[in-house]
């Protein structure tokens, strides 16, 4: 007679998952490595992630502010800027590794 294995149940961790709910939305990595470089306006952030409409970019930095990853100030006399929280920057080597891991695959994606 066969003996049947019987596996163990697979299970989301649930810390992933609650992160991807934040990292896992078009443009938020991007916006999030983009202000790696420095403390930006709302229209050099759009400039720098072209084609990102204005209505996106904007749900997605209040994503972002929201999730305690980006601070939003206005510093007299000027512009209100974002910038990364330690939150956010905390992030960054993961995003390298993102990024990297996409430069060096075995198999090049297919062209859209």
């Amino acid at each position: 007679m066969e003996t049947r294995t019987t596996l163990p149940p697979l299970a989301a961790d649930p810390d992933l998952s609650r992160a991807f709910d934040v990292l896992g939305q078009k443009w938020n990595g991007i916006i999030l490595h983009t202000l790696a470089a420095r403390p930006a306006r709302f229209g050099e952030l759009r400039a720098a992630i072209c084609p990102i409409s204005t209505k996106m970019l904007s749900d997605r930095l209040r994503e972002l502010l929201d999730s305690g990853l980006v601070t939003h100030a206005q510093l007299p006399p000027g512009p209100a800027t974002y910038t990364l929280t330690p939150d956010g920057r905390a992030l960054l080597p993961a995003l390298e590794q993102i990024r990297s891991w996409w430069q060096h695959r075995s198999t090049p994606p297919t062209s859209r």
